[in-house]
């Protein structure tokens, strides 16, 4: 319970990290191959998905926080499915 506390920090969305080149005829991307990679988060709001950028310095921690809402969400599931199984149980005795 002490480490539900954590769950404040949690992000929706998924994490995306893209390769790009940035449009500049004399980057070193513009032979296609070395490409500048993008990270964003992609994430519903009022129903249709957007992307937001996120600086590199801040990839580690973002994938973190969303690391944390999936292993919130894989142990609400869990708990559902183990009180509907109680319950089905608890309905069968007479």
């Amino acid at each position: 319970m002490r480490s539900l506390g954590q769950l404040r920090e949690m992000l929706p969305g998924s994490f995306v990290e893209r390769k790009r080149a940035c449009g500049r005829p004399n980057c070193h991307c513009a032979d296609g191959k070395n490409l500048h990679t993008q990270y964003q988060i992609s994430v519903l709001v009022d129903g249709q998905p957007k992307t937001f950028n996120i600086p590199a310095a801040l990839v580690e921690q973002v994938r973190q926080k969303i690391e944390l809402r999936r292993r919130f969400e894989a142990a609400a599931a869990n708990v559902c499915n183990i009180n509907l199984r109680r319950y089905l149980k608890q309905k069968e005795k007479p």
